[in-house]
């Protein structure tokens, strides 16, 4: 859905249209709690547009404003980006190039599937949680770091970070690589709103990135292997 919204000239505009009509719609019909997934906002605290988070936040500040009753939830990377491969490509020497060009910043990510587990949480403790926000994470890692975790469970492949700035990624002919980039921008000279400790006093059980690729062993080699 993401990837199709981005290649629309209006996708800001569109998110925020149908994230108010869904505010609107709760409200409307009395819903007493809402978990709403959303991102930080980027233009408003660092200066710069990241349109993919700044939507969100646009949508989240409505929902707080004709006060709906909402839990917000951010989520970082995912780490089943990985099994799609989506900005994982095969060089000519037969490695792996992982394309998030954040030069050399840290980001946080997380599993999708753990945090449904989260949610329901949020949803059966909802005294606890409302009015709250979580910013999800399993884990806080350089793209380096990822590499040598997908290099160790999926040997003999080796992964290795692309040396791409973001502003070359920005710069690439593919459909939303300046909303990318500036999102990569973000995540190298921001401070994303995330914690993991919250993260597992949701949901203990949520795994690391070295934890998730060991149980995702052969659904990855899999993937890679179709290249």
């Amino acid at each position: 859905m993401t990837q199709y919204f981005i290649e629309r000239p209006d996708f800001y505009q569109l998110e925020i249209q149908q994230g108010k009509a869904v505010a609107d719609a709760a409200q409307a019909a009395g819903v007493e709690h809402v978990v709403f997934s959303s991102l930080d906002a980027v233009q408003k605290t660092m200066g710069f547009p990241c349109l993919l988070y700044d939507s969100k936040a646009h949508v989240e500040e409505y929902m707080k404003t004709i006060g709906l009753p909402v839990t917000v939830v951010k989520y970082p990377l995912y780490y089943e980006s990985y099994l799609s491969l989506r900005l994982v490509k095969k060089l000519e020497d037969d490695t792996y190039e992982i394309g998030y060009a954040i030069e050399g910043a840290a980001m946080h990510a997380v599993s999708v599937a753990d945090m449904g587990f989260a949610v329901r949480e949020i949803f059966k403790n909802r005294a606890e949680w409302l009015g709250r926000t979580v910013g999800f994470s399993g884990g806080k890692h350089t793209i380096q770091q990822h590499a040598d975790i997908l290099s160790k469970h999926l040997a003999p492949n080796v992964f290795k970070p692309t040396k791409m700035t973001v502003e070359e990624f920005s710069q690439l002919s593919c459909p939303g690589a300046k909303h990318y980039g500036d999102m990569f921008n973000y995540w190298r000279l921001g401070n994303p709103d995330h914690d993991g400790e919250l993260t597992r006093q949701l949901y203990p059980r949520t795994r690391s990135l070295d934890q998730w690729v060991e149980d995702h062993k052969g659904a990855l080699l899999n993937a890679i292997n179709s290249m």
